[in-house]
């Protein structure tokens, strides 16, 4: 016998489903960069399975117990960073997804914290350059490799490994107080405080 022939309906909702999973799976990959990046512990926690695994180089354990170590992680060794999500690919299968998803990363390092994330090289490597080695940036490439879940029609991660491609140590020459820059304001900081918050669809909870 046969295959069923499949309608154009059937087809089209197949592939509105399909677009919609896409969505959210997005969605959730994006959240992590905005909870990280806010520090912000009630947002971070929508993004993982509690009963996931997250495998981070400096963390490998259940998700539940990631999701605060990361929170507290960030804001000790930063005092400010970007993550930015660069080419995405997904695939979704029922309600199993899988993505790949191009990081990069640029946190500035927290004065007494550079050695510690740095390694002892840096300031040697930084002598004689004329640049002040104790204002620092933590630059990095890599990937998140992702395996969500969908549960009651909500996607989350379940399993997140990040590989790290490059990375580049180095001073930063950033002004704030003058030419231009002094008047670029507000400037983001962790926490509720950050004008996100004042738009009341980006509180949790």
């Amino acid at each position: 016998m046969g295959k069923p022939a499949v309608s154009g309906a059937s087809t089209a909702r197949e592939r509105l489903a399909e677009l919609v999973a896409l969505r959210d799976v997005g969605d959730v990959l994006t959240r992590y960069c905005r909870a990280l990046d806010r520090a912000d512990l009630a947002l971070m926690e929508t993004v993982y399975w509690p009963d996931g695994e997250d495998i981070h180089g400096i963390y490998v354990g259940r998700a539940s117990e990631f999701v605060p170590f990361i929170i507290g992680e960030i804001t000790r060794y930063f005092t400010m960073g970007t993550h930015c999500l660069l080419n995405v690919h997904i695939d979704i299968a029922g309600d199993i997804a899988t993505a790949e998803s191009y990081l990069y990363s640029a946190c500035r390092v927290r004065a007494d914290m550079i050695e510690t994330i740095l390694g002892s090289r840096y300031f040697g490597q930084m002598a004689g350059r004329g640049l002040d080695p104790e204002n620092a940036m933590f630059v990095m490439a890599g990937r998140y490799l992702d395996r969500l879940e969908r549960r009651d029609g909500e996607w989350r991660i379940l399993r997140r490994q990040v590989v790290t491609d490059w990375n580049d140590s180095r001073p930063s020459d950033e002004i704030r107080n003058e030419g231009m820059h002094a008047s670029l304001r507000p400037i983001g900081e962790w926490g509720m405080g950050d004008p996100v918050y004042a738009n009341s669809r980006f509180v949790t909870g």
